[in-house]
């Protein structure tokens, strides 16, 4: 069931309810009116004849009713009472001055059959309607008759129901006003939002929602589902760019190590000599396919968010360790490591933490000449421990410094690599490589870079707790 027939169905939901409460309403009203009325013909006296009433007989001459003590007479003056003898003669004993027509008495004994109750009778002589209690008397031939018109109740009755009707009237404006309402800034949207979608299904994957009446829920769906739409295109493009970037990776390599097994086949590696340098370049070039694949697999199971190996983690050891291999690797090179007295402890996977500060020492190595110091430092608080890897080389421009992150991207033009002895080529996934890592350990990684002035990259990670 759509959303719109739900609506539909509530909406007549409340209308049945409101008719339905409306007929109670009435129903209860008139039976408590007439139940008041039924009360005032118990109260009468048998026999009375206030001063000014009207007696007559009724169908027959010559009856003389009785007399009443004297009484209130706007209290009777719409209360009429009469007899009915077993042969059929009525007489009027007592008819007040505001009725206008008369019961049928004979039509209230015979429906009474002879028994003392009270009932709804029609006039002879008017289009009232009479509310009549009959009593039989002692001889039990004869019956008293004691009634009053319904005019009060049933005009009563009619102004309730008028009131009632206009009430629905309004339900039904203000019901039909809130369905344009939603339908218009809720299930409209909506199905636009349905119809873009299923647009993109059949292959128009540039179809976007347009937002109408901002601030409703159905805009903030839309801007959602535009959002969504945009980042699902950018992943996407990501995606694309990553592959082509892994492929342009991958066939390098490739292309070498096929050239040089085709000019194998071709006799190309007589001497000894010549076929030993041929197999050094094949074991780089495979070795550094290797470390690429490596990289990618690195990159994917922290996409993935694999489980993390948790223990506690001193910084401070890491950076001295990290230090030393990177001393090892270029001697020559002014290596500085700054932490306080007291170890500096988190919670996080030793092995990538370990990865995370060698990539940062790596890329220094890599991009600056070994005259250009590294710097690493660390402190912490409650909250946060905060590592930092500087150098002291040319640093970069703002716009490079926006993309070192990126994956597969180098500052140097035509993807060339490091030339600094005894630092290999890099891939462009390292530093992409420590920001997952960062972000996996619910922390952040940023860059500060000014040309000439060196760059500095900061680690922030939750305190150990």
């Amino acid at each position: 069931m759509s959303l719109r027939t739900r609506l539909l169905v509530v909406a007549l939901a409340i209308i049945v309810t409101y008719a339905a409460t409306a007929f109670l309403i009435v129903q209860a009203q008139r039976s408590l009116l007439v139940e008041q009325v039924d009360t005032q013909l118990a109260s009468l006296p048998p026999v009375f004849a206030p001063s000014g009433a009207r007696q007559q007989p009724v169908g027959v001459s010559g009856a003389q009713p009785p007399v009443a003590e004297e009484s209130n007479e706007n209290t009777f003056s719409d209360i009429f009472i009469g007899t009915v003898s077993s042969d059929g003669q009525t007489t009027t004993l007592f008819a007040g001055e505001l009725l206008t027509g008369s019961p049928d008495l004979l039509l209230a004994v015979e429906s009474a059959d002879g028994a003392a109750t009270t009932l709804t009778i029609d006039s002879l002589d008017s289009d009232e309607r009479f509310r009549a209690r009959i009593v039989p008397q002692e001889d039990g031939s004869t019956w008293l008759v004691s009634a009053k018109p319904l005019d009060d109740v049933d005009s009563a009755i009619e102004g309730l129901s008028q009131i009632l009707i206009i009430g629905g009237a309004i339900l039904l404006a203000v019901l039909a006003v809130a369905m344009f309402w939603i339908q218009r800034l809720g299930l409209r949207p909506i199905g636009e939002i349905t119809t873009t979608a299923e647009a993109i299904i059949a292959g128009d994957r540039s179809m976007r929602v347009e937002i109408a009446a901002p601030g409703t829920e159905a805009a903030k769906l839309a801007t959602s589902f535009n959002v969504m739409l945009d980042e699902r295109d950018a992943a996407d493009e990501r995606l694309r760019q990553f592959v082509a970037d892994a492929s342009h990776e991958l066939r390098t390599p490739l292309t070498a190590i096929r050239g040089y097994l085709a000019l194998y086949h071709q006799g190309g590696f007589a001497d000894e000599p010549a076929l030993s340098d041929a197999m050094r370049r094949l074991s780089a070039e495979s070795s550094r396919m290797s470390l690429l694949v490596e990289e990618l697999l690195s990159l994917a199971s922290l996409d993935e968010g694999r489980p993390l190996v948790i223990e506690p983690v001193v910084i401070d050891q890491l950076l001295r360790d990290a230090a030393l291999d990177a001393q090892a690797i270029q001697p020559a090179r002014e290596i500085d490591v700054s932490v306080p007295g007291e170890p500096i402890q988190v919670v996080g996977d030793r092995a990538l933490l370990t990865q995370l500060i060698g990539i940062l020492v790596a890329n220094a190595l890599a991009h600056t000449p070994v005259t250009a110091a590294i710097r690493l430092s660390a402190w912490g608080d409650r909250e946060d421990v905060v590592v930092v890897v500087a150098d002291e080389g040319g640093g970069l421009d703002p716009e490079a410094a926006a993309h070192v992150f990126d994956r597969f991207w180098r500052k140097e033009a035509g993807r060339s690599r490091s030339n600094i002895p005894g630092v290999g080529g890099g891939s462009g996934l390292g530093l992409a490589i420590g920001r997952s890592i960062a972000e996996a350990h619910h922390g952040t990684i940023g860059i500060e870079s000014t040309l000439g002035h060196g760059t500095t990259f900061t680690v922030r990670l939750p305190a150990k707790t």
